[in-house]
This record gives structure tokens, sequence and C-alpha cells, in this order.
């Protein structure tokens, strides 16, 4: 159940997008960009780190973690402890 600060959270994320293939690039402007068309010459990997870095509320980090980390499941961000959590083990009821 790995939990990082926000800042944490960001600068993982800027230097993923920082290392990402093309396509990949495409799918995070979109991401980040949904009302935009993808410029013709492709997103530029470091503009969008930048962005990443300076601008990015909560509840975006969280969004954009699902595209480009896949592989982790229950994302969510902890406004109390300012967190972001992330592989968590859903919590388990005893049937009554």
């Amino acid at each position: 159940m790995p939990a990082i600060t926000k800042m944490e959270a960001v600068e993982r994320l800027a230097k993923a997008v920082e290392q990402a293939s093309g396509d990949d690039l495409v799918e995070i402007y979109t991401e980040l960009f949904p009302a935009k068309a993808v410029p013709s010459t492709g997103p530029l990997a470091h503009d969008l780190a930048r962005h990443i870095r300076t601008s990015l509320e909560p509840e975006e980090v969280v969004d954009l973690w699902h595209v480009v980390f896949p592989a982790d499941r229950n994302v969510c961000y902890d406004e109390e402890d300012e967190a972001l959590r992330f592989n968590e083990r859903e919590p388990r009821y005893a049937e009554q």
C-alpha cells in the first residue's frame, strides 16, 4: 500500500513522460488536454513534463497516473494525508 506525496507523484509522472514513446505522449496529451487537438508535430515530452510539474491538481494527478502507470490499481488521493495512494488492497468485509 504505497503512499507518496503529491510532489513525489508529480515528479514520477514527469520523469515517466520524459521517457515516453510518441504514441504514449499522444495518449498523455489527450488526457491532459481533452478539448485540444494533438499538435501536428506531436506533443513534446519536455513541454508535457513541465506542465505536469507546474499545473496539476490532485485529481488530475490521479487521472494521469492511470494513463502513465496502467498496472497500478486502486489509485486515489488522500486529502487528509495529502498523499497519493495506489495498489492498496480492497477491504474485505465479513459476511453476516
